[in-house]
């Protein structure tokens, strides 16, 4: 089971103000998002780190975010996956 939601709100509701990969078993992680330019605006590779929605100190303008995550699961079984991510406000 792994799940990352599609969209998030950052706008300090205490509703949906992060960004966070979910996941029973994961044993390892990298995920990384990039704006419409292909900058790099978050990466991890631990689980419990959430994108904010900011990059530099700034939080973005409502915009379409793609990323790319690989997992890897206690039974070496890798996971990988591309998509788009809608930043609200």
């Amino acid at each position: 089971y792994i799940f990352l939601p599609t969209g998030f709100s950052p706008n300090g509701d205490g509703e949906n103000d992060a960004l966070q990969l979910e996941g029973n078993f994961i044993e390892e992680a990298y995920w990384v998002i990039y704006n419409r330019w292909g900058e790099k605006v978050f990466s991890t590779t631990d689980q419990s780190i959430g994108w904010d929605g900011t990059y530099n100190g700034q939080l973005l303008s409502p915009d379409v975010f793609g990323y790319y995550l690989t997992v890897t699961c206690p039974n070496e079984e890798t996971y990988t996956k591309k998509g788009n991510i809608t930043l609200l406000h």
